[in-house]
């Protein structure tokens, strides 16, 4: 498994100096929220994780009572181009409403993410967001999963994924070059397999 982060604004300005030398292998960094919620940090972190040659990916805290068309539209404006880096993630875990809304928003979002960008999304959510909220969405098998499970056990399954592409192990990791906690990720695979994710 390869190890990885994710940050956002919230982390500071991190010296990627320091990072560009530990066992990060990849970075996924907030692009955006909401419908008018960019991360200051964005544009900087990826410009300098990328220097260090760490594969880098986006992501975008979805609030699914919002316009999830015009987030979309947001999320690609704020990621800006694609092509070399990881799949696009949606987040899903804080932000609540009646189950049979979330679960059409949330799968009209991903269906214009792909639609408008060319790439599908990556879901990331919890075992207990997902069960509460997303009981009988069959279709999201279609998607890879990126499991928010912090701890040391194995995440247990979670349907309808055969298994999960990315775990979140930790909140709360400390690593040079960092002034604040940070999130703590494996990928369920190789280096090579990682790099296969890359958009052309």
């Amino acid at each position: 498994m390869i190890s990885g982060i994710d940050l956002s604004e919230k982390n500071g300005a991190p010296d990627w100096d320091e990072l560009g030398h530990r066992d990060v292998g990849f970075a996924y960094i907030k692009a955006s929220e909401a419908l008018d919620s960019a991360d200051r940090n964005y544009q900087s972190n990826r410009d300098q994780a990328e220097k260090k040659g760490i594969l880098v990916g986006a992501y975008h805290w979805l609030h699914p009572r919002l316009h999830v068309g015009q987030q979309a539209e947001f999320f690609l404006s704020a990621a800006g181009r694609m092509q070399g880096m990881l799949p696009p993630v949606v987040c899903l875990h804080t932000h609540r409403a009646p189950a049979e809304e979330i679960e059409q928003n949330i799968h009209t979002f991903l269906q214009i993410l792909e639609n408008k960008s060319g790439h599908k999304a990556i879901i990331y959510t919890s075992g207990e967001y997902w069960e509460k909220y997303m009981p009988d969405a069959g279709w999201a098998c279609d998607y890879r999963l990126w499991i928010d499970s912090p701890g040391t056990v194995w995440p247990k399954q979670q349907w309808p994924w055969a298994g999960w592409t990315f775990w979140q192990t930790s909140y709360k990791t400390r690593l040079p070059g960092v002034s604040t906690q940070l999130g703590l990720n494996w990928f369920n695979g190789s280096q090579k397999e990682l790099e296969a994710l890359v958009i052309q």
